[in-house]
């Protein structure tokens, strides 16, 4: 679970100056005096290759055929480094790809960053360029005219902002704007093995972080010592991470509070979080105890470890994901903590992989029936206001027969 808001990233000693491509930064200065021994990110998974974006432009095109769809347009964000491999923040200044089910693609790029765009995009490319005067969007129409598709449906992803929208139907008329769901979420809800590599990979080495920060835990503390620390590992390893970090009654907020604990023995301690690697996420969460943990709290993580399991022995193809969602939720119900989301306040899980969350997603009414290649976070928990809050999270991918944690299952509130 990415919390909004409080996604901690790392900032001290100069560590966050000098990030690389791909989410990886260079090793600071400053040694960390606790690192983690059993990573090392010259063994870590090769980044997405030209070849592997050639193939998924070419899967796109497929899917544009299959859905009568002529073209899909993308500007920066997510989607747009998936299927080209170029990174380009969102700005006033419309930057965009249109790829065609037929034919080369096209970029349109304000002229001031060329240069810039060029160097990302490489050599060779259909590059059109506007002026500060200029529209873009008459560039797009352009274009579509070319390729005999400018009364076509041409795909918008759900976050084209709405200026991009109503610029190419001024220029376009014709053109048929419909949503490119069919096509992103064909190719990104479906991961290769090379994904599903990246993915179980930088789980891992978030699973051993959380190990190794817990341990330098002490009476005393704040949350945000703990965050800070966790942020320190990361950086030992050449990762930027967020840190979500919860003491005791706090922890009843799957997001957080604006309230501060200091952390006490008998105390839970909540965190949630996550990295990347060669743009591929991880967010993982445990829930262990400060000192000896009350019989209700060992009752809760059971209770939830057991949902956690349960969704795990349902989650397989051809099972849809509302009924993960129920299975999950049924073990929590029947515990006799509250029917409903009374304390399991959220959907089960969300789907991961370039972004932190994204489809699919498990939850209650969703009648999409998994498939081998999907991979979710499954986070079940329990959240009883001024008292506890336990959740325990791992990325689940669905396999040919079943599922699979990339993580081994938390054990006990005291082995994460």
């Amino acid at each position: 679970m990415v919390p909004p808001l409080r996604r901690e990233f790392i900032k001290s000693s100069g560590l966050a100056l000098a990030a690389a491509s791909m989410g990886v930064m260079h090793k600071p200065a400053v040694t960390f005096s606790a690192p983690i021994k059993s990573f090392n990110l010259s063994d870590a998974p090769a980044p997405v290759s030209r070849r592997e974006y050639k193939t998924r432009q070419e899967k796109a095109k497929a899917l544009m055929h299959e859905n009568g769809i002529s073209a899909i347009l993308l500007t920066g964000g997510t989607s747009l480094k998936y299927f080209s491999g170029v990174s380009w923040n969102r700005s006033e200044r419309t930057f965009a790809w249109v790829l065609p089910a037929d034919g080369r693609p096209m970029w349109v790029c304000p002229a001031f960053e060329s240069d810039r765009a060029e160097e990302r995009i490489g050599s060779g490319a259909d590059i059109r360029r506007w002026e500060e005067d200029e529209s873009p969007y008459g560039l797009i129409a352009e274009f579509l005219r070319e390729r005999k598709i400018g009364s076509g449906k041409i795909g918008f992803e759900s976050t084209v902002r709405y200026f991009v929208f109503e610029g190419i139907k001024a220029k376009a008329p014709n053109t048929d704007i419909v949503s490119a769901d069919p096509i992103i979420n064909g190719c990104r809800g479906i991961k290769t093995a090379h994904e599903i590599e990246l993915l179980r990979y930088i789980n891992k080495v978030t699973l051993e972080v959380i190990k190794s920060a817990f341990k330098r835990t002490k009476s005393g503390m704040t949350e945000g010592e703990l965050s800070g620390i966790i942020s320190a590992e990361y950086a030992e390893l050449g990762l930027r991470g967020w840190a979500l970090v919860l003491f005791g009654p706090n922890a009843a907020y799957p997001h957080g509070t604006k309230n501060q604990e200091t952390l006490t023995p008998g105390q839970l301690v909540l965190i949630d979080t996550g990295t990347s690697i060669h743009g591929y996420q991880s967010d993982i969460t445990r829930t262990l105890a400060f000192g000896d943990p009350g019989k209700r709290q060992i009752e809760a993580f059971e209770t939830v470890r057991e949902a956690q399991s349960k969704a795990l022995q349902t989650a397989k193809p051809g099972v849809t994901a509302g009924e993960v969602d129920s299975a999950a939720r049924r073990v929590i119900e029947k515990a006799g903590y509250g029917k409903g989301y009374t304390v399991f306040t959220h959907r089960l899980g969300h789907g991961i992989g370039m972004s932190g969350h994204e489809y699919p997603y498990l939850v209650k009414g969703n009648n999409l029936k998994l498939a081998p290649g999907m991979t979710f976070s499954n986070e079940p928990g329990i959240y009883i206001r001024g008292e506890l809050g336990v959740r325990l999270e791992d990325i689940m991918l669905i396999t040919e027969n079943g599922s699979e944690l990339f993580t081994k299952q938390a054990a006990s509130l005291k082995a994460g």
